[in-house]
């Protein structure tokens, strides 16, 4: 088992959803306090938003940071890794805890997990905080089409076999390289890389990173487009979106202000996909606007 990292003020709870599914959610802040849930990306996990957790905890929210089943030190079961079932993974974890409505952030992958969990339960949302994210508002137009170029590096990592390989490994050329292209130049701190490649080498967990891919390129992606198509949503919606990210280009969000009641959207120019790493204090500072809001 790969040791934790050290956090001051961070319990670490392991909730049971079923015999095979059980997630690590890292908790700290007072308990009866407001909720906020935070969903990390891929390839990180819960310390993700470590920068963020004593700050929040101490303004007097109760922050809640979920590792994602495959992910962190959450179980890796054999499934498809469907991000329906990922999303009600994120609402069983709210009901066992017993805690809700909470306001969600979410970067990367944990966007779409969290926005589904949201149109399929918004009586447990309050509100929805996008970084370097997208929704599930697929467009489908000759930008989009102009735009699939960009997922190319999807296709290896999507992959049987050769997909987890890739995963376990971030210190490969190609692993390198995909990770500084992401960040317009900027790359993950070399310890927390260390971490999340050792996490991956978890029993499973490679495989399961490998099939949040699969199973969106090959089942969810147009499934998406007609089931949550015409979805709206009326909590307020805000979305954080560094512009250096060469594949979450901000053209993915046009259509979303039709969709939400409250939507706001801030282009930051100068930073790439690692928006949390690369500028903690920037999305600090829009987080506790949007969570007073």
């Amino acid at each position: 088992m790969v040791k934790m990292p050290a956090l001051d003020g961070v319990e670490h709870r392991y909730v049971e959803l079923s015999d095979d599914v059980t997630i690590h959610v890292a908790d700290a802040g007072p308990a009866d306090a407001p909720p906020v849930m935070l969903v990390h990306g891929f390839p990180q996990n819960w310390w993700e938003w470590h920068a963020l957790i004593p700050p929040l905890a101490a303004d007097g929210y109760r922050v809640l940071c979920p590792d994602l089943r495959g992910a962190g030190w959450s179980s890796a079961p054999r499934s498809r890794y469907l991000k329906d079932d990922m999303a009600e993974d994120l609402a069983g974890v709210l009901d066992r805890l017993g805690v809700g409505p909470v306001k969600l952030v979410a970067h990367d992958w944990g966007g779409p997990v969290a926005f589904i969990m949201m149109l399929r339960h918004p009586d447990k949302v309050s509100g929805f905080f996008g970084v370097n994210t997208v929704g599930v508002w697929a467009k489908r137009d000759l930008t989009a089409v102009r735009d699939l170029w960009r997922f190319w590096y999807q296709l290896p990592i999507a992959l049987p076999v050769i997909g987890p390989r890739l995963v376990r490994d971030p210190n490969s050329r190609l692993s390198r390289w995909l990770m500084s292209w992401a960040g317009d130049g900027f790359t993950l701190p070399d310890d927390d890389v260390h971490m999340y490649a050792e996490c991956m080498r978890e029993p499973g967990h490679a495989v399961a990173g490998s099939r949040w891919y699969r199973t969106a390129l090959t089942r969810e992606m147009l499934r998406w487009a007609r089931e949550y198509g015409d979805a709206r949503v009326d909590v307020p919606v805000r979305w954080l979106q560094g512009t250096g990210d060469p594949v979450l280009r901000p053209n993915l969000l046009r259509g979303y202000d039709r969709r939400a009641s409250d939507f706001e959207l801030e282009l930051v120019d100068g930073v790439g996909h690692w928006i949390v790493e690369q500028r903690p204090d920037l999305v600090l500072d829009r987080l506790r606007k949007f969570l007073a809001g």
